[in-house]
């Protein structure tokens, strides 16, 4: 039986007997690398914010590690558990998306064969084919089915992200983001000292985490370090003069 094979971008018949190459599988990262920036950011964010407001409202040391260990397991549950939600309720919509497909092609076969046609056309197969490359798609249920989910709900099957992964890289992610804004707190450094470390820390550690996202995601390197160390300083000035204003009218 002929099939289908793709040349340049375009569709067209192969002949019965031919034996296609079949084309290896990726699998995409984007969503591990998604879970990983975004919980860095986070934790890095929000614990240099809240450490910055407890150090300038005259806390003890103490007072200060407690709230950041405090403020980074509670980030951590919370992150985590959000990624897993969410990816499993995206997978879920997906499912949904598929069996919907499915349905359709088996209750309104020939509204769907016209569809196929038109898929077809948008993609640039030429006219001329059209005909036959939809017959040859619709001669399978499988292959028709395939076809519909990825041309017409634009979904890789191969490409589902993994709610348990997602949900371990975003908790390790915040962790590592957390640390810099509190280390500096439990070195013997005086306080006043270990609140400027910590704002130089996490102000380099946001610059950098900026320029691996860029790297990452092959964009400006300079632009990406910039945004994230504007972010983590603009956290850190409203955490200290929450904070400030909080030790002042305590005084």
């Amino acid at each position: 039986m002929s099939d289908i094979e793709s040349r340049g971008g375009r569709y067209r018949i192969r002949p019965a007997g031919k034996r296609m190459e079949k084309p290896q599988s990726k699998s995409s990262n984007s969503g591990t690398v998604r879970e990983a920036i975004f919980g860095l950011n986070d934790g890095l964010v929000a614990t240099i914010g809240l450490v910055s407001g407890e150090a300038l409202s005259h806390q003890p040391r103490g007072s200060i590690v407690i709230a950041g260990l405090s403020a980074i397991g509670a980030a951590m549950v919370s992150m985590a558990v959000g990624s897993y939600l969410a990816t499993s309720s995206e997978n879920d919509f997906m499912n949904k998306e598929i069996r919907q497909q499915e349905k359709a092609i088996r209750e309104h076969p020939k509204r769907e064969h016209h569809h196929v046609r038109h898929l077809l056309k948008e993609i640039g197969v030429p006219t001329q084919t059209v005909g036959d490359t939809a017959a040859n798609i619709v001669a399978s249920r499988p292959r028709w089915l395939k076809f519909m989910i990825r041309e017409n709900l634009g979904i890789h099957q191969n490409r589902a992200e993994k709610p348990l992964k997602n949900s371990l890289v975003m908790a390790v992610a915040v962790i590592v983001g957390s640390a810099p804004p509190v280390i500096p707190y439990l070195l013997p450094l005086r306080l006043t000292m270990a609140r400027d470390i910590s704002w130089a820390v996490a102000v380099v550690a946001a610059l950098v985490l900026g320029g691996v996202k860029g790297l990452l995601t092959e964009t400006s390197v300079a632009k990406s370090s910039v945004a994230f160390g504007v972010l983590v300083s603009l956290s850190a000035l409203v955490g200290a003069l929450i904070g400030y204003g909080l030790g002042v009218a305590g005084a």
